[in-house]
């Protein structure tokens, strides 16, 4: 059955090249049908000097409207997974973290910046990011502190949102498949006058049923059952159901040729999510609500060589959770703001761009326990603010009529911490702050022939959150004390490699290869009355290759259509992590929830006047997961005595339970999509997501969806 399908989808994919029609006498490298090809040419906001990718020196990813429009993915952790060699960390429940360059992955993103037009998205869980508004989406891997401070010690995700200008349009599309799945989404925007423009999106997306887990797995199956477990082959993942919202707008106002405004808010809402607490349902059954908005502007204006940008901005986002199996657990709720503005001046110098700046932003964390009974009790920590005012300057320099680009930065960042005080926690009000400085360098240079070469370094750091550093409260579990002289994490990465490209000829090729050594890792300490503290003890190495690479055969025909073969590919050499010891020594092992390889891989066909198919896989490879999944008895503290959990009258890994570490399998996940445009206005498409049904995780017990089949149609206007 699985060679039958495979060779129909590559028949589809292939055989489709005949639908050519008839032969374009212009050259098709200048027509605006193939523009979106040629993705070297695209300038990368997030830069902050509006650099074309072709020009930096840093690892840089695009993922384009093409292909965001023909992939099965909803939301930008589906996304990212299968397009760009990165770590995800998801969960059932639209929630999911991203590691970059080994850096582990974490619903909290914490080594990763999130942003959405170059401004903080307002949530660290990019599975809440709809793609509806989305135009593109840019990765830059490696250190970006020197440009956005805390936190861009692996990279920066800049999510680019659509904005229309031209004349007035939209589209309408519907879909429905698997596991009572339907979704719709509507978009409007373009020109109301020579003063006005608009963009407007709603994107609406129910699961009525629970998802299957995947039956199979195509690579060493026998291993791969010992950590996923047989009870999970086929079965349903309970307690997996959910309802989302989202709406996109923004309003444009052309003062002048010279002086622009846009106003953007956009508003999501995540209704009765349910979350299963892993397949066996280790941590209970509970389901949640999510809401969030966000507001802001961005004024532009250009002076002579000056273009100066101001852009304030704000974000509300509360999770409610919910009690649902009464497993002696309460409601919580979780407030998040994030606030604060951009203000920057792009000076062009001749061939060279000089962007400087400040950004001031505020992160509020709030949050309220409830007993089982309803009301009040101590939170697991005081609400605290992390507030950070970064000062930058960024240099982009082209010699040698653009042979040689060099690129020079450095911030420095002045971060407060506040603490709220605390009735149930018994704490006081406090701070403390200090100034971090981070630097940035990298060269490009053009050998000839389409060959070029290219180097950077910086450094990054992350800023503890204010209770590790001025916290001092008392919850039923202990008593945490914050450490005043608590440094924050800091690494610096260097990177080389080397590139080929020549889209006339259809090639594009990059390896890199880059040294990350991280220091200073805030772990927690604890004294003999096991009261908590945090210390800056562990340190990391990090080190591999990435290897980016495609052929369009339509080169061949001058793009009278294009048929695309590529890989995204990112090896870890060595993710290391070293323990300090009581004795002061270091215990070096594995990273865990890092994998030691990453791949994306496929072919697309677009014959250019309106059909579109593409099979995409997903190569994701071995990582280290603590083990948590047994029961465990505390009564003889402290010996700890294990023993194997029951599900529907079986036990679940019962030869497992002793390990601490567990090494999870590689797993194989493809996806299809193919779509037809006609009569202009008319689409319609299908996604088969989990093509072959593969059975994998993305995180130990939360296994992810099986085989998903869903029929599209859209109307465009």
């Amino acid at each position: 059955m699985k060679k039958f399908i495979v060779s129909a989808l590559v028949l589809c994919s292939l055989s489709t090249a005949s639908l050519k029609a008839e032969e374009n006498p212009k050259t098709a490298n200048d027509t605006l049908a193939v523009k979106h090809l040629n993705l070297s040419e695209v300038e990368v906001n997030a830069s902050r000097v509006n650099a074309k990718m072709k020009d930096l020196p840093q690892k840089v990813d695009v993922i384009s409207k093409r292909v965001i429009e023909s992939t099965s993915a909803v939301n930008m952790a589906d996304l990212l997974k299968g397009n760009s060699a990165v770590d995800i960390l998801q969960y059932p429940g639209i929630n999911a973290g991203i590691g970059i360059r080994g850096f582990a992955a974490s619903t909290s993103s914490k080594y990763t910046v999130i942003l959405i037009n170059g401004k903080p998205a307002g949530t660290q869980n990019i599975a809440s990011i709809d793609l509806e508004n989305v135009e593109r989406v840019e990765i830059l891997k490696g250190p970006f502190s020197a440009q956005y401070g805390s936190d861009a010690m692996g990279g920066v995700v800049n999510i680019v949102t659509k904005e229309n200008k031209g004349e007035l349009g939209g589209s309408v599309s519907m879909q429905y498949g698997s596991f009572q799945t339907s979704r719709a989404n509507v978009s409007l925007g373009g020109a109301i006058s020579e003063k006005l423009n608009f963009d407007f999106s709603y994107a609406f997306h129910n699961q009525g049923e629970d998802y299957r887990v995947g039956d199979n797995n195509l690579y060493d199956e026998d291993y791969a059952e010992t950590i996923l477990d047989p009870t999970t082959y086929g079965e349903r993942m309970e307690n997996t159901k959910f309802e989302k919202h989202n709406v996109n707008g923004r309003l444009g106002i052309n003062f002048s040729e010279k002086w622009n405004l846009n106003l953007n808010g956009s508003y999501f809402k995540g209704n009765d999510v349910e979350t299963p607490g892993s397949f066996w349902h280790v941590y209970g059954m509970d389901n949640k609500d999510l809401e969030r908005y966000t507001t802001g502007f961005d004024l532009q204006g250009k002076e002579g060589a000056h273009t100066f940008t101001l852009s304030p901005y704000y974000s509300r986002q509360k999770e409610n959770n919910y009690d649902v199996d009464q497993d002696s657990y309460g409601d919580t709720e979780y407030t998040y703001k994030n606030y604060g503005f951009q203000l920057s001046d792009a000076i062009q110098l001749d061939d060279h761009i000089l962007a400087v700046g400040i950004d001031n932003d505020t992160e509020d964390y709030e949050s309220l326990n409830y007993t089982t009974t309803g009301s009040l009790e101590s939170p697991f920590q005081p609400d605290y603010q992390n507030i950070a005012t970064g000062v930058y300057s960024q240099l982009q320099l082209n010699f040698f009529d653009g042979k040689l680009n060099a690129s020079v930065g450095a911030r420095g960042d002045h971060v407060k911490f506040k603490i709220e005080e605390n009735e149930f926690l018994g704490n006081d009000a406090s701070d403390e702050d200090y100034w971090v400085f981070t630097k940035n360098l990298g060269l490009k240079y053009e050998l000839g022939a389409g060959f070029s070469a290219h180097s950077s370094w910086g450094d990054a750091f992350l800023a503890p959150s204010a209770f590790q550093v001025a916290g001092q409260y008392t919850t039923a579990y202990g008593t945490t004390v914050g450490n005043p002289d608590l440094d924050p994490e800091k690494s610096n990465t260097w990177d080389a490699g080397f590139a080929f490209q020549n889209f006339k000829k259809g090639i594009n090729f990059d390896i890199t290869y880059f040294d990350t050594h991280h220091k200073d890792k805030i772990v927690s300490s604890y004294d003999e009355d096991y009261n908590t503290s945090y210390i800056n003890a562990d340190k990391a190495d990090m080190n591999g290759l990435e290897v980016v690479a495609s052929y369009d055969f339509g080169a061949n025909s001058d793009y009278d259509y294009s048929l695309r073969v590529y890989v995204n590919y990112t090896h870890l050499f060595d993710a290391t992590v070293e323990t300090e010891q009581y004795d002061g020594s270091y215990l070096k092992s594995q990273m865990n929830y890092v994998r030691d390889n990453n791949a994306s891989f496929g072919v697309e066909f677009d014959n250019l006047k309106g059909f579109y198919t593409r099979l995409n896989g997903r190569y994701i490879g071995h990582r280290y997961e603590d083990n948590y999944m047994y029961s465990a008895d505390y009564s003889n503290w402290p010996t700890v005595s294990r023993a194997a959990i029951t599900y529907n009258g079986e036990e679940v890994r019962a030869d497992l339970i002793n390990e601490d570490v567990l090494r999870h399998p590689v797993y194989y996940v493809f996806d299809y999509s193919a779509s037809y445009a006609f009569n202009k206005n008319y689409k319609v498409g299908l996604t088969v997501s989990n093509l072959f049904d593969e059975n994998y995780t993305e995180k130990d017990g939360y296994n992810m969806p099986g085989r998903m089949i869903m029929a599209k149609v859209g109307y465009t206007f």
